[in-house]
């Protein structure tokens, strides 16, 4: 009888292929330095695991590196691993930088703190706006900024706004019967 195998992937990460150190020494090791000291600074993880002097060279071996999905399982195997060993996550570090954003004595420190916190909620991307008319003139905006695609068709549509509006304002005057000799009645 053919029985299937438990699937020790799902329930224990220690048994995932990325929890094993790589067979070459020198990838495990560029992957320990970009988990750790180099997070983020793939040449110099690289220059540090392989002894590279030539940093142009070393950026391109990176990167050649890093489209390896065996060395990016294994990194964020590490990372997470990091993670998890601090006990830090994502909503300690919001907390931390609310916290600078709000005590911070320095403003230079509150404002860095609350870019911090904007991109890491996803809140620095800019906010588009598209208005559709049944007219000529689309409207397209960004933080702010409007682009009119149809400058003449607008102006049209503008001055016919700007109009209703001098009508909307404009009341007619009471009507006053006036008499022959100038006498309003």
């Amino acid at each position: 009888m053919n029985t299937p195998l438990p699937d020790l992937f799902d329930r224990d990460k220690a048994f995932a292929p990325a929890a094993q150190a790589l067979r070459s020494r020198k990838r495990e090791t560029y992957c320990q330095e970009i988990a750790g000291e180099c997070w983020g600074n793939n040449t110099e993880a690289y220059c540090r695991a392989f002894g590279a002097t030539d940093r142009d060279a070393a950026s391109a071996s990176a990167a050649r590196l890093m489209r390896d999905p065996v060395v990016r399982a294994r990194i964020g195997y590490l990372r997470d691993e990091s993670v998890e060993r601090m006990g830090v996550d994502r909503l300690w570090i919001l907390e931390k930088r609310k916290h600078i954003v709000e005590h911070a004595r320095n403003a230079a420190d509150k404002l860095r703190a609350l870019e911090d916190l904007e991109k890491s909620l996803g809140l620095d991307a800019p906010l588009k706006l598209e208005i559709n008319q049944n007219t000529n003139v689309n409207l397209s905006g960004m933080a702010g900024v409007v682009k009119i695609e149809n400058a003449a068709e607008f102006a049209r549509i503008m001055e016919a706004v700007r109009a209703a509006g001098e009508r909307e304002t404009a009341k007619p005057a009471d009507v006053v019967e006036i008499d022959v000799a100038g006498n309003p009645h």
